[in-house]
């Protein structure tokens, strides 16, 4: 997780990754992302567009935190990283007026949250190496408790919950970069129910209806520009193409689209056409920031900023 091999990584995707409108990024296999395949490869301006606004401020400036929507447009932000070390904070309230209402077990970074059956859950992430553990965090009080782990540590993961289940996709083990797209079970346990075609972490990852998307993320050749979709049966598809690789941003689902907030920009994709967009251009690059959607808005927070923004349409 050191930030020099990821620079090294992320260098050598530029030549290799295939993306923007030189590349020869591989075909895509759906007729949605045959589409994908010519249109994205240039990046289509002004299709969708979100205002930006700053709505609050973090206690400090951070990233690599988690975030998860709450009932009644309340927002939960989990650990983080910041002046060196990783956080044990449990932030909860309106997303502009975030303040603490509890401590995580152990501090932690990288990790990734979903709410399933009115409970927080926190997967992995880890201090100076990744770690099983799972977190079952209270949505009303704050409170944390220790849940049965993962089978393998797990960090730089991404997490969605569709009904009543937990899934989790790609990461870092600790000694690869893994593929599997698993379903937590509360009782104990994980179930693999695809794998992504190459190990991926830093992905943005989101969930639209009952299918996981899965955009950008780094790989053992580097950052990549695919977009991946995938559903609970196991079925994985390219959907569209990022104009360039990207990896530590974040991606959220609103209105029918995904976004995928990183840098000083955001990139609207629409799953249905492959088409990607600008939608907004961000007051601070950002890296490893939380975009969860709450009510109408996604919320932004940290990315190495102490800033809380609000992306409308």
């Amino acid at each position: 997780m050191t930030r020099p091999a990821l620079a090294a990584l992320a260098a050598f995707a530029l030549l290799a990754a295939g993306c923007g409108g030189n590349g020869a990024a591989a075909p895509p296999q759906t007729k949605p992302a045959a589409t994908a395949g010519n249109a994205s490869n240039k990046l289509l301006l002004g299709k969708t567009r979100l205002q930006v606004a700053r709505i609050g401020s973090l206690p400090r400036a951070s990233a690599k935190a988690s975030a998860v929507a709450l009932p009644h447009g309340r927002l939960m932000v989990l650990g983080g990283y910041a002046g060196g070390r990783s956080l044990d904070t449990i932030l909860a309230g309106r997303p502009g007026r975030l303040r603490v209402v509890g401590r995580l077990p152990q501090p932690t970074h990288d990790a990734a949250a979903a709410l399933v059956g009115g409970s927080v859950y926190l997967f992995g992430g880890g201090e100076s190496v990744s770690v099983p553990s799972v977190v079952r965090i209270d949505q009303r009080s704050g409170r944390a408790a220790e849940a049965p782990a993962l089978g393998e540590p797990l960090s730089d993961l991404g997490a969605v919950a569709i009904g009543r289940r937990a899934y989790l996709v790609g990461g870092y083990t600790g000694t690869q970069f893994a593929s599997a797209v698993l379903r937590y079970d509360a009782r104990g346990g994980t179930a693999t129910v695809a794998r992504l075609p190459h190990g991926t972490r830093y992905a943005g990852v989101a969930a639209l209806g009952r299918t996981i998307y899965v955009a950008g993320g780094l790989t053992t050749a580097g950052a990549t520009c695919t977009v991946y979709a995938v559903s609970p049966g196991g079925r994985v598809r390219r959907v569209a193409t990022l104009p360039r690789p990207e990896h530590h941003a974040a991606l959220a689902a609103l209105g029918g689209r995904l976004y995928l907030v990183g840098g000083r920009r955001v990139l609207a994709i629409d799953p249905a056409s492959g088409k990607v967009s600008t939608a907004a251009q961000l007051p601070a690059s950002l890296s490893d920031p939380t975009a969860t959607a709450v009510g109408a808005s996604i919320v932004v927070t940290g990315g190495g900023t102490n800033g809380i923004w609000a992306l409308s349409q």
